[in-house]
């Protein structure tokens, strides 16, 4: 049971890596074949790769934001306290409590 299961997803990724192989192939084409001059497409280029990277910096600081607050929420939440697993413990040089 367990070796058609690999063999399935080995298929399916091989599939995937196809897919992106042709598309790959197909918008290099596509660039070659354009009615439009070297410095228009690669100002076309530019602009796209541009709105992509800042889309990606704001989903980054997004995320970033979120994490930080939920961070602080935590901190603020757990702060003073001593996990009882640790308590009465000694710390080690290795990081890890010692009894």
């Amino acid at each position: 049971m367990t070796r058609w299961n690999d063999q399935e997803s080995m298929g399916s990724g091989m599939f995937l890596l196809g897919a992106l192989a042709g598309a790959l192939v197909g918008a290099g084409v596509a660039l070659l074949m354009a009615p439009k001059s070297g410095a228009e497409t690669r100002q076309d280029l530019s602009s796209g790769y541009n709105s992509v990277r800042d889309a990606a910096s704001r989903r980054y600081r997004d995320i970033a934001d979120k994490a930080s607050a939920k961070f602080d929420q935590a901190v603020e939440q757990y702060g003073g306290r001593t996990s009882s697993s640790t308590m009465g413990t000694t710390p080690s040089t290795t990081g890890f409590p010692q009894a």
